[in-house]
């Protein structure tokens, strides 16, 4: 028996080296080592094709990105229906523990304008109602290429009118007005920040910008280049481009591609956070430059060994008891936003 014990022991440490020596390799890169967790998923990613989007799998993406549990308590879950230049649209509004009224964050996700929902980033946006503080509204605006440009930015726009305009309803303070989102959804948060000063409202009074798309011109940046293929891919933001902006000539909009405005000025503060291996990562770093010169307050905080994603990438994580542990990324970024909230409506 002791000797069938040793047999197995000895596998079970033969396979977990192996699989270190694995991990290893697969989070290295030309441009330096990655978390060990972005290493896998990314292998992960590879293997499954579930970044490679067309006319054809659509449909099947978005149910595989909408396939997240809630994990993270709130005190309050509540959906509501907004009416909107193209149909109606839902928001989910997340309300913290506590008496409020809260900072109103208005949220908007990723997905590249054609996937992602209130379901794929419910974590997200119950983080951020925990977390840092504020209720959360969740908007689920029309997607492409169903609804290509301008339908998202109208209902983002839309949304933050209401929100401002019905916050004393969800227990929300309108004078703590914030938007936010991640990658697509931050291009969203942003133009949605160059409309309203340019329409002297809403007031907003702080931005939220997470690896957000801030060009959708065709450039090609630094990252874009280094980083081709890593979660995002040339290919994919392509087909993104061809869903959201079937006129090309709409990417030129600084409401489609904020880093294409002439001036800045007038914009709220931002927090702009970006990831190391991203393809976004010029995105960020080039808009927070632009805001910078036009003396819009900015804190800007980019995340070593990081992924574009990285914050849904929470949801795999979790799947493995104990792994958060080692995954301290995404709450230190909600603990960033905490304090940026604390600070600017101090």
């Amino acid at each position: 028996m002791k000797k069938i014990v040793g047999i197995v022991a000895g596998l079970v440490v033969t396979a977990v080296a192996a699989l270190a020596v694995l991990v290893y390799k697969w989070s290295g890169t030309p441009y330096g080592r990655m978390h060990p967790y972005m290493g896998i998923i990314l292998k992960l990613s590879a293997l499954t094709g579930v970044y490679n989007w067309d006319d054809k799998n659509l449909d099947r993406v978005r149910q595989q990105i909408d396939r997240v549990k809630p994990r993270v308590p709130v005190a309050a879950v509540e959906d509501r229906v907004i009416e909107g230049q193209h149909g109606p649209f839902p928001v989910r509004i997340y309300t913290p523990e506590g008496a409020g009224p809260f900072p109103t964050l208005v949220y908007y996700h990723g997905g590249g304008f054609a996937a992602g929902s209130i379901q794929s980033h419910e974590n997200i946006a119950r983080h951020l109602a925990r977390d840092a503080g504020a209720v959360v509204v969740s908007v689920e605006y029309h997607r492409s290429p169903e609804y290509p440009f301008p339908a998202a930015f109208d209902d983002a726009y839309t949304a933050v009118q209401w929100a401002e305009a019905n916050a004393d309803s969800f227990n929300g303070d309108a004078s703590r007005l914030i938007v936010a989102g991640d990658s697509a959804g931050g291009n969203l948060a942003a133009a949605v920040c160059l409309k309203a000063r340019d329409e002297n409202g809403p007031r907003i009074g702080l931005q939220l910008l997470l690896y957000a798309v801030t060009s959708l011109m065709n450039i090609e940046t630094e990252s874009r280049l280094q980083f081709d293929g890593y979660i995002l891919s040339g290919d994919l933001a392509r087909q993104i481009h061809a869903w959201y902006l079937p006129n090309e000539a709409d990417a030129a909009t600084p409401y489609a591609s904020p880093l294409n405005a002439e001036d800045y000025a007038g914009l709220p503060p931002a927090y702009i956070m970006t990831a190391e291996f991203d393809s976004l990562l010029d995105d960020g770093m080039f808009y927070s430059s632009h805001l910078r010169k036009a003396n819009v307050p900015v804190t800007y905080q980019m995340y070593e060994g990081m992924l574009h994603g990285f914050l849904s990438f929470e949801d795999i994580v979790a799947l493995v008891p104990g792994a958060l542990r080692f995954y301290p990324q995404p709450g230190m970024v909600y603990a960033d936003i905490r304090e940026v909230i604390r600070k600017t409506f101090a």
